[in-house]
């Protein structure tokens, strides 16, 4: 495989996940695991992973410590899945890096028969990247489940964070939120640093599996309280948190209070002043989240895929658009329970309500836009199939109607790509 062939490689989409843990231990051995000197903190969940870790690398950015942030998938450019205070890594660096990486994972591939995953190599560089660069705290986000996710080679979390678990993935983390919360509860470890695992108010027998993992891990658990939401101000959410009072949050959705609440309690143990927990939750944003693409014609995409995040996005028109006929545009991958996600929009449709069914682009995951609109019309819902965003393009309405992308995150570089130009964009 040459240079070009393996960056290729490393930046192509890969529809299989390979869980385990053998390929990127060999892999990090083989540079004498720079992971074991970095501080991280591991985020897992099934829902608001990227922006707790948001909320925090702003945080801890603004608390004067260098601070490494690890996401996937990326929007646009893959860059965005490694940064450091928020600034991404360059193409220069990161060509650099796989390099280091290519000539140790082909040493993997010779011992174990097989190369490193793509994510593998992502992991991989990014521990490399941070090392080199001597950051004080790593953001550490899992790619798919906890236990034999690639980001689980690390020994020693400063902090394991645990988002709200719901079904999703269930062909790789099992059927009950039970056996997924298992998977997740993979990460907590015991700790050169003590340990802490902060989680959210759960399903009953979710928030046992946490706290007896925590406490055999000798972790200190805590279960973030409630956040007390503040009307409207038809700008920001402002919320009080403990004894901290009106914090503003520049995103936007109901459900991201509990996001902020996990990052406020990790700010809080690391003893980070008030001011810095304010100004690095005010800071944060977080792309393709209830995010405003276009005002003429009015555009908002929305990552939710699966029933939570559906659940919450019909919260959001709720508070934020009462009583707007909506147009859907909507894709998801094959692995997801689309039936359980539609299912929760109803509360905010009518019989004006139009679905625009599509396919993400160059994407094997991709679910048939014509076996999606069965589904949606299955339900009773107004629908139209579409190859792809730009064939949808034609039905954005420019008059009183709210279009919606959602389904996949992925939706958000195609839009980008071919719909983007030409539109009146927001600030």
């Amino acid at each position: 495989m040459s240079k070009e062939e393996f960056i290729k490689y490393a930046n192509s989409f890969q529809a299989i996940a390979r869980l385990r843990l053998e390929s990127i231990t060999e892999l990090m051995n083989m540079f004498d695991n720079p992971q074991d000197k970095l501080k991280f903190i591991h985020v897992a969940g099934t829902n608001g992973k990227g922006s707790v870790c948001c909320f925090l690398q702003n945080i801890l950015t603004d608390a004067g410590y260098k601070t490494g942030k690890y996401i996937s998938p990326n929007m646009i450019r893959v860059n965005e899945r490694i940064t450091i205070d928020g600034k991404e890594i360059s193409d220069d660096d990161l060509n650099s890096i796989l390099m280091q990486v290519e000539e140790q994972a082909k040493n993997v591939e010779k011992k174990l028969g097989e190369m490193p995953t793509q994510f593998e190599i992502w992991t991989a560089a990014a521990f490399l990247w941070f090392a080199k660069n001597n950051c004080d705290y790593v953001v550490l986000e899992t790619g798919l489940g906890g236990v034999r996710d690639a980001t689980n080679v690390i020994k020693n979390p400063v902090i394991t964070v645990i988002t709200r678990i719901a079904k999703d993935h269930m062909n790789f983390l099992g059927d009950t939120l039970a056996e997924i919360a298992e998977q997740k509860a993979g990460i907590i470890k015991n700790s050169i640093y003590g340990g802490c695992t902060i989680t959210l108010e759960q399903d009953e027998g979710v928030s046992s599996i946490f706290s007896e993992t925590a406490k055999k891990c000798g972790n200190d658990f805590i279960v973030v309280d409630k956040a007390v939401l503040h009307p409207y101000n038809g700008k920001n959410e402002v919320f009080d948190y403990k004894n901290i009072n009106n914090i503003e949050m520049s995103m936007i959705g109901t459900h991201q209070t509990e996001n902020a609440a996990l990052a406020i309690e990790c700010a809080l143990k690391l003893n980070i002043e008030e001011k810095y927990i304010r100004s690095g939750i005010y800071k944060a944003k977080n792309i393709g989240r209830l995010e405003i693409l276009s005002e003429k014609p009015f555009i908002l995409f929305d990552g939710a895929h699966n029933k939570n995040g559906m659940h919450s996005l019909a919260q959001a028109i709720k508070r934020y658009y009462p009583d707007r006929n909506i147009n859907f545009f909507m894709a998801f991958m094959k692995d997801k329970d689309i039936l359980s996600a539609v299912r929760e929009l109803k509360p905010v449709c009518n019989h004006e309500t139009r679905f625009y069914t599509i396919e993400v682009k160059d994407n094997p995951r991709s679910e048939n836009s014509g076996f999606l609109a069965d589904i949606l019309k299955s339900e009773g819902y107004n629908t139209v199939v579409c190859e792809d965003i730009k064939s949808a393009e034609k039905y954005f309405d420019v008059y009183d109607r709210l279009n919606i992308i959602c389904g996949s995150l992925y939706l958000y570089k195609d839009f980008m790509e071919d719909c983007a130009p030409g539109l009146t964009k927001t600030n």
